[in-house]
């Protein structure tokens, strides 16, 4: 394998990964925000949300492991087909993130204008739903690496044979 080819291969993977836990961030604060809208008890933030988030990592996961891995037979690993494109779309995945966080937190604010959410919001403890949300959200992304890690070294010990 070149060095080019090596390092795009190294920026792809980076790019996949980081598009892959923004992916997965932006599922929870959307998971989250509907369920301070909907009046969701704190088990939905404390259990269902990792339960969703583990669930998307590991579908990730095969996504990728489907997508890009079984894909490619060949014994020098080269970028998929369309890599192009599949930047593109991961760049786009990392932008929307910032954006996402944006109007997420204008939305938290604007939820106390409303005497309904404000009166809910009382009887809740919002730090731990945050704080729970985003252990869900760490906890995914570490799934994500380690379920990616293993894939990858159980193809490459595959590959050597």
């Amino acid at each position: 394998m070149t060095p080019n080819k090596l390092i795009l291969n190294i920026l792809f993977g980076f790019l996949l990964i980081a598009s892959a836990q923004a992916f997965i961030e932006i599922i929870l604060v959307t998971y989250m925000h509907y369920g301070l809208n909907n009046d969701f008890r704190e088990i939905h933030f404390k259990y269902y949300s990792l339960i969703v988030g583990v669930v998307l990592a590991l579908s990730l996961a095969i996504l990728v492991v489907e997508l890009f891995v079984k894909k490619n037979r060949s014994k020098d690993f080269s970028l998929p087909k369309h890599s192009k494109l599949w930047f593109v779309v991961f760049i786009t995945v990392l932008i929307f993130i910032p954006v996402v966080n944006r109007i997420s937190n204008q939305k938290f604010m604007s939820m106390y204008n409303d005497y309904e959410l404000t009166r809910y919001l009382s009887n809740r403890n919002v730090n731990e739903i945050f704080e729970n949300v985003d252990l869900s959200v760490l906890i995914s992304k570490w799934v994500l690496i380690v379920a990616l890690f293993i894939s990858a070294a159980y193809y490459y010990k595959k590959g050597i044979k």
